[in-house]
């Protein structure tokens, strides 16, 4: 319960940082905005994380940074990066749907790479967020 809890919490807090993301694009251009982002972004997650698990960050393995640091490329800057831009584009109804999509990507790799099995239900589910996300899309 607690994991459906944090889910949705991260949920409402994603949409609510691409409704705050479209006013802050209205006066900068995305590129600034995202490195704005990102710059409060590290200082904020990582004085949390070194607060709470020093220990454990200090324990880990070089391999494991240097897989933190590849997500970290692909996801923060380069993901946030295209994120704004088609906030500042679309607008947030529109280009936040399909930022969405990402259940579709992260099942296929899931199951590609992560060695995990495509259940009825997971795969049912994938399906129609992509439906959802294509008649949003679809619409003028």
């Amino acid at each position: 319960m607690l994991g459906v809890l944090l889910s949705l919490a991260a949920a409402l807090g994603f949409g609510g940082s691409a409704v705050l993301a479209r006013v802050g694009l209205q006066y900068i251009s995305p590129v600034t905005g995202t490195l704005v982002s990102l710059l409060v972004g590290i200082v904020i997650t990582t004085t949390l994380a070194l607060v709470f698990h020093f220990d454990d960050i200090v324990g880990l393995a070089a391999i494991a940074f240097a897989w933190f640091l590849l997500v970290g490329i692909l996801n923060y800057p380069m993901g946030r990066l295209l994120n704004y831009n088609s906030v500042s584009k679309l607008g947030v109804a529109r280009s936040a749907p399909v930022v969405g999509a990402s259940p579709l990507f992260a099942a296929v790799v899931a199951v590609t790479v992560g060695g995990e099995v495509m259940t009825l239900p997971i795969f049912v589910g994938t399906v129609a967020i992509i439906s959802g996300i294509a008649l949003i899309v679809s619409q003028k």
